[in-house]
């Protein structure tokens, strides 16, 4: 490997994320459609967190205390390290600048070791600040928040930097940091994380030794068997529960605003949408045109030049592999792929189209990247001047629409952020995170406990577990206002019952004529705990592997 060349680069890459992640820290957070969400996720970890809980199961304060199960279908990652910067600086709003700038240099840097594992450190360093500065992560964070899948777009490139190196040197080593890199994409942003899947299929396909594919074939599988290990202990919960979440039932997936036939290029832009939306439609023309500009500058420098300038095979090996990768990326989020979304489940689950933009603008900038550094730096005059106008024409759309997402953004100061942040759990979430038994109609009454005319004494309320007695009185049917869920277990008097999701969603039993005194517990089912034991081991297996392996490299005679 091809390291860093000088403080330079770093240098550079710094000032051009720290240029980009600017206007959070002076304006404020932006008051995007899915800010509150990713809150409200970040801090059921929190709390989870501050009372010795690894996995959090129940968002227990949302829905004016009603509860949530979004959480146990969005992967962990990004709202771990969320919440985990809340505890250290006590400030969500300060947590929430730290860590959006920590994903945008993470993948900056990515990128830099990826491309300067195939080249020059200058086509690496120009690559890195144009993944930095690409409008579609000006879109995600400064439009609509996206914040889980910014930070899977810092994940992402590792995921190419380890297989490029899998695939160019077998070793097993490359295989667990592989590994290590695809299980943390997956534990950020499923959606991303499928659209990868498919893309490090055609990148793979493009960079491997064919002389060498079986050894390569073994390493790779190996590697995604691991990861899918890694992380089986948030997929099997969420692809297990995923019918009990209303954001997979007919009412709300594959229709209205989350029908994906709505959004393909360049079929969008007629789509009557909410107010982000309207916003990122609009924006998407130059996202779009960029990324196009893109391609057409490397494809520029490969084939109309005629490579004027000597390129060795490694960075002609590069250029295609992003070239066909870029290219598989916007053939899938174009309308020319319809036919696969119609046919195929899994990519319905990705939901929007454009989220495909992840890929192509990772291509882009490393597209960019070398054809610029080719071009102006190794090229003669006569290369230059046909490099410079279309140099221009992106750098004006980058310009442009960077400009436009930061300033039609609606910031917030940080009291604003924090009273809003305070007040998140006096409001409905979005009802799309519910379960399915959830309505709204359970907010007219918002008691805990309701028994009738008998009365009732809360010893105990806590999240997943609630302990309160019933008095005396005529058999009755006890309401808890929590939305039901087949998880929730309850005993009264020691003896089990069963529970009744009411027509409301709310969690209802009966109870005799006695005193009842009730426990009311969340308990996760077996399986649960088997995958976070199989998940442990996979972790410990990595890492003890990922050391061997250095030891090795350090000590080659003890192998």
């Amino acid at each position: 490997m091809r390291g860093f060349s000088g403080r330079g680069s770093i240098l550079i890459i710094v000032i051009a994320v720290s240029a980009i992640m600017l206007p959070l820290a002076l304006l404020g957070i932006p008051d995007g459609y899915d800010l509150m969400q990713h809150m409200r996720f970040a801090a059921a970890y929190e709390h989870a967190i501050l009372v010795g809980e690894i996995f959090p199961n129940w968002s227990a304060l949302d829905n004016y205390g009603f509860g949530g199960i979004g959480i146990r279908y969005y992967p962990p990652l990004a709202y771990y390290v969320l919440a985990l910067s809340k505890i250290v600086t006590g400030s969500w709003y300060h947590s929430f600048w730290i860590n959006t700038y920590f994903w945008a240099l993470l993948g900056s840097f990515g990128v830099y070791l990826w491309i300067r594992e195939w080249t020059s450190d200058r086509a690496a360093t120009l690559a890195a600040v144009a993944y930095a500065i690409i409008p579609y992560h000006t879109f995600q964070i400064y439009q609509a928040v996206l914040y889980a899948e910014f930070a899977a777009s810092g994940i992402l490139p590792f995921c190419f930097l380890f297989l490029t190196r899998l695939c160019r040197r077998r070793r097993w080593v490359d295989a667990v940091l592989f590994s290590i890199s695809y299980s943390l994409l997956i534990l950020t942003h499923i959606p991303t994380a499928i659209i990868a899947t498919l893309c490090i299929g055609v990148y793979g396909l493009a960079i491997v030794d064919w002389k060498e594919v079986k050894d390569t074939a073994i390493k790779v599988t190996v590697a995604v068997v691991m990861s899918g290990l890694a992380a089986s202990f948030h997929l099997v919960r969420a692809i297990t529960e995923v019918d009990w979440v209303k954001h997979n039932s007919p009412e709300y997936f594959a229709k209205g605003y989350y029908d994906y036939k709505s959004y393909f290029f360049p079929i969008y832009f007629s789509a009557s949408a909410e107010r982000y939306v309207q916003k990122m439609l609009w924006h998407f023309d130059s996202i779009i045109l960029l990324t196009l500009l893109f391609f057409t500058l490397a494809f520029f420098a490969r084939f109309v030049l005629k490579d004027p300038v000597t390129l060795d095979s490694q960075t002609i090996k590069l250029k295609r592999a992003i070239t066909l990768t870029g290219i598989f990326s916007v053939f899938m989020f174009s309308f020319a792929s319809s036919f696969l979304w119609n046919n195929v489940s899994l990519l319905a689950k990705i939901q929007f189209p454009w989220r495909w933009l992840s890929v192509a603008s990772l291509m882009a900038a490393a597209s960019f990247g070398i054809a610029a550094s080719v071009l102006l730096f190794r090229g003669t005059k006569l290369d230059r001047r046909f490099a410079y106008p279309i140099l221009l024409l992106v750098v004006t759309a980058a310009i442009y629409d960077i400009s436009q997402n930061i300033v039609t953004s609606v910031p917030l100061g940080k009291d604003v952020f924090d009273e809003k942040v305070a007040g998140m759990y006096d409001e409905e979430a979005c009802e799309c995170w519910w379960a399915i038994w959830g309505k709204q109609t359970a907010f007219e009454n918002r008691e805990r406990v309701s028994a009738g005319l008998r009365t009732v004494e809360i010893a105990k309320w806590d999240g997943n577990d609630r302990r309160f007695s019933v008095g005396g009185g005529s058999e009755t049917s006890v309401r808890v206002g929590t939305f039901y869920h087949p998880y929730w277990k309850v005993r009264v008097n020691g003896q089990p019952i069963e529970l009744i999701a009411g027509d409301d969603g709310s969690i209802n039993f009966p109870v005799l004529s006695e005193n009842a005194d009730v426990s009311l517990s969340f308990v996760e089912p077996s399986i649960s705990y088997i995958t976070r034991a199989v998940s442990l081991v996979a972790w410990i297996s990595l890492i003890v592997g990922l050391g061997i392996s250095f030891f090795r490299r350090r000590n080659p005679e003890s192998t």
